[in-house]
């Protein structure tokens, strides 16, 4: 209760400020802030408090007199809480007794042109919050609202108003038209929808004649600049309104009323031939498009008195293709690719209303193959040397997708791609250079990607087999002047030597890269979304040797060879049949043997993505490698590719390569011939527990202690590094800033735990009853005390490495939510398991196993942290005292010597440089994190984990409490009117 009158206390005074002369507020978001915690629901009773209301009243008051006495935010934020209080139904009639909303629709239609873009949204709130009333349509009839949205729809608004208003107009008018049967209402919305249209159109009838005589007609001006720019506003809406009544599943009349009353088909099919300007046709013809759609939905589809069959839809197609043949006709092949994405977009949408296959002139066809075929027609026209590859060719793959085409078109759609044909490639059998440029055919592969959420799988495999046709086309085109054996882009060679497979040579240049790219990116898309294999397409067992050709071009561009090397990841890992590791040991006579060069080729590149898309590949060969295609291993050692990745992680200048390289040794480490042969003779783990000391980068330290956890679990670490790995992973837990490093280094511990309780018998986290004892070479049985001592010995085994003390100090001091959720989930885990047995036994077991204090007084004292280590002396004992060191500078003086003084310091500045290049941290740096298992029990006890981990995600996610808000605000609006710097929110 007194929180509550807290904060109505602090709100009543902001409100007060808020309407003060010359209020000003430099930081914006303290509005945003606020009004998300007003329109909470626990912050519901706030708006019903008397002052706020009457604050809204007083406000309304000030700006109907004068606009300027209230800030531009203040007003938006106004508008805000009106449409807060209407949207609960008891405060509608006090609303209602202010006139409210009658004084706040009067203002906005006074003063539409002075407002900012946020005051416009609020006011399409707060009229679509009471747009949800009986009494708030009766309002908005009688205010007639809709000019105020009509106005916000153009495309002079900004893109929230004009989607905001759009929206709540489609609302409102079917309401009107299909709830409330007021047809007179929503052919007064229609027409003034339709104005700028009908006012611009050319009358073709009921031509009036005048006083002396003359025929008066609208004269039009072709392409005017103002002429486009008033109706092209008014088509997008048209075009909008239309599309919206597709998603409703229930008949509107509003289609109707637009084809009985405006005409709407034969209006915008005379804007269409006034213009040749590209941009308006593209809006007249969606919004016939769109109208196409509405027309056949809700007058055939779903018109319960249709006497035609269902699949019955000869007018909808003629319509589709009157379409594209005016795009044909006009030469306009922008418009033609953009047609065929429109109507494939609102087909989906019609859903399973409209049916699989349908009948066109007696014909029937599925719809959605009629525009896969135009979608590919200017990729298909692009392969000139399509016709030579397939009289070439041994095989009949390519007339075989020819065929598919042929039979999946109909007779109509065939007619257009002649004319297609016709229009874009002259008699001779040249390209039309003005209408059919690579930038189509980009765009063409671009449309068919726009479309992938939506696209059949088979429609998909029909678009990934074109795109196949068109990569080996760049093969063909590299080089015209010199015979290429098309089966080589899709069949294994007998000859291991590249330029033996394509004599075209590695240097031939690649056209337009931009369509190369775009083709690249679309097969990568469609095998990755549909899961293409070779079994739904051929062609794609020749997909690598076709990378390989492009690869080993010089003179691609970087983004070309990135993607062509992920396209070979996605090809090897897709389009190699597991059975084949039956079959084959090596891969001596496959095209796959040129990979190995080009792989080390592109990891020397100069550019890191390409370097890193080449580590990538690798790491996905290892990967599959292991289990699946066995002959990969053979393949990666001839190459020498695993030394090669430890040098680039070693070295490479750019942190993303070297995490990428470390991410692949994380894959080679666990193949034993790759381990055996080449990385068992580096120093790996020397080198990663320096990475975790030493690297500045986040991202290579958080992949360095996964491979480091990698070679820990698949093999031997060598004894003498065992305390600096324990240090170092209490250090990445404790002294590293990156959170991913911590979760990681904690998830090496967990594993550790693992490996622990594994060696003393548990399997699959529970202990057998019998089991092999290594230390007594026989089968024991494992009794109830026998279960406890070997969990006392793991506890007691972690407890030396400082892990319950290292924990308890991360519990403490932590603030990152990932390091703590993992952390909190390890100790409910361990207190779940302790607690199937006796503590209290295991924790005397433990101190029966862990050194008495006599025992480890014995032991050295290490420093402590942040104290500088002592340096030692050299081996014969000598130091250096200043009479000695004067002593040889004179006898340097004196005998000119000048090695000298280098012999005499040379011990010194050994032990210097080792101690300026320490490479890791102190072994025994785990000694300072030494609790018991008791204590770290007890003090565990005492933390509330799951608050701990609540608390720290309100912390990080900025979760701040109502009153600290208002506490915020109240001392920003102070700074600002004292002219005071205001901190950042």
């Amino acid at each position: 209760m007194q929180k509550q009158e807290e904060i109505t206390s602090r709100l009543k005074q902001i409100f007060d400020l808020f309407l003060r002369e010359n209020f000003l507020m430099t930081d914006n978001v303290y509005f945003e802030k606020l009004i998300s915690h007003l329109q909470a629901k626990e912050n519901e009773s706030l708006l019903q408090a008397p002052f706020v209301i009457e604050w809204v009243d007083k406000c309304l008051t000030l700006i109907t007199s004068d606009f300027h006495k209230v800030h531009p935010k203040v007003i938006s934020f106004m508008l805000n809480i009106i449409g807060f209080m209407a949207s609960n139904e008891w405060m509608i009639l006090r609303l209602r007794e202010l006139e409210i909303v009658h004084r706040m629709m009067s203002f906005m239609q006074a003063n539409e042109q002075q407002f900012s873009p946020s005051i416009k949204l609020s006011c399409i709130r707060v009229m679509k919050v009471i747009n949800n009333y009986s009494i708030g349509l009766a309002f908005q009839r009688t205010n007639r609202t809709w000019s105020v949205l009509i106005q916000y729809s153009s495309n002079e608004h900004t893109l929230y108003v004009v989607r905001e208003a759009r929206q709540l107009l489609y609302e409102m008018l079917y309401k009107f038209c299909d709830k409330m049967q007021d047809e007179a209402v929503t052919l007064e919305i229609l027409s003034e929808i339709m104005k700028p249209i009908q006012d611009n159109v050319y009358i073709t009838d009921n031509i009036s004649v005048n006083a002396s005589g003359e025929e008066e007609r609208i004269h039009v001006n072709v392409d005017d600049n103002e002429l486009l720019h008033r109706v092209t506003s008014a088509v997008d809406l048209l075009s909008y309104i239309l599309q919206q009544t597709l998603v409703s599943e229930e008949r509107t009349k509003i289609v109707s009323l637009l084809r009985d009353h405006h005409n709407i088909e034969l209006n915008i099919w005379k804007l269409v031939e006034m213009t040749h300007n590209t941009y308006f046709t593209e809006k007249m013809l969606s919004a016939l498009c769109s109208y196409h759609f509405a027309l056949l939905l809700h007058e055939k589809i779903l018109n319960p008195d249709r006497t035609e069959p269902p699949e019955q839809f000869t007018e909808f197609g003629l319509s589709f293709f009157n379409l594209i043949k005016f795009c044909i006709q006009r030469s306009d092949g922008i418009n033609f690719v953009k047609m065929a994405v429109l109507h494939h977009i609102l087909w989906k949408k019609l859903g399973s209303r409209a049916p699989k296959e349908i009948i066109i002139q007696d014909e029937r066809v599925v719809f959605e193959n009629q525009l896969i075929c135009f979608h590919l027609l200017p990729l298909l026209f692009s392969m000139k040397f399509a016709k030579k590859m397939a009289d070439e060719s041994k095989s009949d793959l390519f007339d075989t997708y020819i065929m598919k085409l042929l039979v999946m078109s109909c007779e109509q759609t065939l007619r257009l791609c002649y004319s297609v044909r016709d229009a874009f490639i002259t008699p001779e059998g040249n390209t039309n250079g003005s209408l059919f440029t690579a930038e189509l055919a980009r765009k063409c592969v671009h449309s068919i990607l726009s479309l992938e959420h939506i696209m059949d799988r088979e429609q998909a495999i029909t678009v990934c087999q074109a795109l196949l046709y068109a990569l080996r086309e760049v093969v063909a085109l590299s080089d015209a002047s010199k015979p290429v054996d098309p089966e080589d882009c899709h069949g294994a060679s007998t000859s291991n030597n590249y330029y033996d497979i394509y004599p075209s040579g590695a240097d031939a240049i690649v056209n337009d890269p931009r369509v190369l790219h775009s083709v690249i990116v679309g097969l990568r898309t469609l095998i990755e979304r549909f899961k293409i294999t070779w079994k739904e397409s051929v062609e794609t067992i020749g997909l690598v040797n076709c990378l390989a050709y492009v690869l080993e071009n010089c003179n691609m561009d970087a983004t070309c060879t990135v993607q062509a090397l992920k396209l070979v990841q996605l090809s090897v890992e897709h389009f190699l049949s597991p059975n084949m590791a039956l079959l084959v040991d090596n891969l001596q006579g496959s095209a796959l043997v040129c990979l190995g060069p080009i792989i080390v080729k592109r990891m020397h590149d100069t550019t890191w993505e390409v370097r890193d898309s080449a580590l990538e590949l690798a790491a996905s060969i290892a990967s599959i490698s292991r289990i699946k295609f066995p002959a990969f291993q053979r393949f990666l050692i001839d190459v020498k590719i695993p030394p090669i990745v430890y040098e680039m992680a070693k070295h490479d200048s750019d942190p993303y390569v070297r995490a990428s390289a470390y991410k692949c040794l994380s894959e080679m480490v666990s193949i034993n011939s790759i381990w055996e042969d080449g990385l068992s003779q580096l120093d790996l783990v020397d080198h990663l527990l320096f990475v975790l000391y030493r690297e500045h980068e986040d991202i290579v330290r958080a992949e360095a202690i996964l491979t480091l956890g990698k070679i820990y679990d698949h093999r031997k670490i060598p004894s003498k590094y065992k305390n600096t790995l324990f240090s170092t992973l209490n250090f990445c837990v404790i002294g590293d800033h990156h959170w991913e490093v911590k979760v990681n280094a904690l998830c090496f511990w967990r594993m550790e735990f693992h490996r622990q309780l594994k060696n003393q018998g548990m399997i699959d986290g529970v202990f057998p009853s019998v089991t092999f004892s290594k230390e007594h070479k026989k089968i024991v049985t494992l009794t109830d005390r026998e279960i406890k001592l070997r969990i006392a010995k793991v506890l007691a085994e972690v407890q030396q490495y400082g892990y319950y003390g290292m924990m308890l100090k991360c519990l403490r001091e932590e603030y990152a939510p990932e390091v703590l959720r993992i952390l909190v989930a390890g100790i409910k885990m361990m207190n779940e398991k302790l607690n199937k047995y006796d503590f209290e036994i295991i924790l005397s077991h433990i101190e029966s196993l862990t050194p008495s204090a006599e025992n480890t007084e014995t032991c050295p004292v290490f420093n402590k942290p942040g104290q500088q280590m002592s340096v030692d002396l050299d081996e014969d004992g000598t130091s250096i005292n200043e009479s000695q060191s004067n002593d040889v500078i004179e006898s340097i003086l004196n005998a000119q010597d000048m090695q000298l003084l280098e012999k005499t310091f040379e011990s010194q500045m050994q032990i210097n440089h080792a101690d300026t290049q320490k490479r890791h941290i102190d072994e025994f740096y785990y000694k300072q994190f030494a609790v018991s298992v008791r204590e770290w029990k007890e003090e565990v006890g005492k933390i509330d984990l799951d608050r701990l981990v609540v608390q720290q995600e309100e912390w990080y996610d900025c979760k701040d409490n109502l009153v600290c808000l208002l506490d915020d605000i109240l001392n920003a609006i102070q700074r600002d009117a004292n002219n005071e710097i205001s901190d950042c929110y």
